[in-house]
């Protein structure tokens, strides 16, 4: 399977896996695997704020008669032209898609539509209903099986989700996920890494009582308008604080508190330094500034992968904690099995596995000298060969 950016599809690709708007509003399936891409389908794709899909990648899994499944016979939300369904039915085998997978993505579906109904941009939060944290520890122990150490599923998901369509409750989302992947590569118990996913899931509840206009506002922000946005930590820990008594720990009213505390001191709400940051603070730092610079926004684009993680490591030890750093560095895998990708020497290839330094995976070599298979790792003849990041170019009807 290939990884294809949106912008980079072709009429007559395949599908290798259903693609779902990722709307808490309008959340359903688009489009089933199987289905042959037509200019229209990729048109609406790129409407819908969808940035990538995963293909077919290899050729023999375009076979004659195939398995025929009942979701490819009868799907409600498939927008796939009936005229073609025949055709797609008696020339196209998908090896059904992991059954995790379709749960996983199910529990994205309702974490999203819960998440929007909690934060409600437009109206001021006083404190969090039981309903509604109940909800929240259920997306919590959702995210904390799903995710785990699959940083594969995580890459995956972080593009996914990372739409035009952005608002506050998709980046807590989005950093509920990555800061569960870094717990674990601390080795933090399952009861602490659950608070640290529900920290991250409310972290910016606070900016609930902001003017929506400042955060929204496509341009720089008056100091005025800064203070404004200071005040958010402080207003999230004193929403969760007057949820009902005992709901949140004083651990994840830290981590709403402290999240914009910086190492140096420099942060707010109170400029604490060090260890002194709590560690779920910590944690929640920097994945939500590693979103943040991924992320569309109003006054800017999104930076790539390459560019936030090198701000990032530049800015361990004034920003940020080295040990949480390198955990989050090995925790987010920006490059998932599938993805093809750019080599600095020019050349392009597609990620066949990843290591455990995931800048640096094993790729197979395309165009000229096809076929060839780099571990960056461990080839010392290519050291100074970096990804420097996913592919732009013309990409194959199907992989190698």
């Amino acid at each position: 399977m290939i990884i294809v950016p949106v912008d980079n599809l072709k009429e007559g690709m395949v599908l290798a896996r259903d693609v779902a708007t990722t709307s808490a509003t309008d959340y359903r399936t688009l489009l089933i695997r199987g289905t042959f891409l037509t200019a229209e389908m990729i048109s609406m794709l790129r409407k819908k704020g969808i940035k990538s899909v995963t293909i077919i990648g290899d050729k023999q899994a375009v076979m004659a008669k195939p398995e025929i499944r009942e979701e490819h016979i009868n799907h409600p939300e498939a927008v796939t032209p009936e005229e073609s369904q025949k055709e797609q039915e008696e020339s196209v085998y998908i090896p059904p898609a992991p059954a995790a997978d379709e749960v996983r993505n199910q529990h994205i579906g309702k974490a999203l539509t819960e998440l929007n109904d909690i934060f409600s941009e437009h109206e001021e939060i006083k404190e969090l209903s039981q309903e509604a944290v109940k909800k929240v520890n259920d997306i919590a122990d959702d995210i904390l099986v799903d995710i785990g150490n699959d940083s594969t599923y995580l890459g995956n998901q972080m593009i996914a989700l990372q739409n035009y369509d952005d608002y506050t409750y998709k980046h807590c989302l989005r950093v509920a996920m990555l800061a569960t992947s870094v717990a674990a590569q601390l080795g933090l118990s399952k009861r602490d890494s659950k608070e640290v996913i529900v920290a991250a899931l409310l972290h910016d509840i606070g900016k609930s009582s902001i003017d929506h206009d400042i955060i929204i506002k496509p341009s720089k922000l008056t100091d005025e308008e800064f203070n404004e946005i200071k005040r958010h930590p402080f207003i999230g820990y004193n929403i969760l604080k007057n949820s009902a008594d005992g709901d949140f720990s004083g651990n994840i009213l830290s981590g709403v508190l402290f999240h914009h505390e910086k190492y140096d001191g420099s942060g707010y709400p109170t400029g604490i330094t060090g260890k002194d940051i709590p560690l779920i603070a910590r944690i929640i730092a920097v994945c939500d500034v590693f979103d943040a610079l991924t992320s569309n926004r109003p006054y800017r684009k999104p930076w790539s992968v390459a560019e936030a993680e090198e701000y990032i490591l530049g800015s361990c030890g004034s920003h940020f904690d080295f040990d949480v750093t390198s955990a989050f560095m090995r925790a987010f895998n920006p490059y998932p099995v599938g993805t093809m990708v750019s080599l600095s020497d020019g050349r392009h290839a597609i990620v066949i596995q990843t290591n455990q330094t995931v800048l640096r995976p094993v790729v197979r070599i395309q165009g000229q000298n096809s076929g060839e298979e780099i571990d960056l790792s461990t080839d010392f003849r290519f050291l100074s060969v970096m990804v420097t990041g996913v592919y732009g170019g013309d990409y194959p009807r199907y992989a190698d």
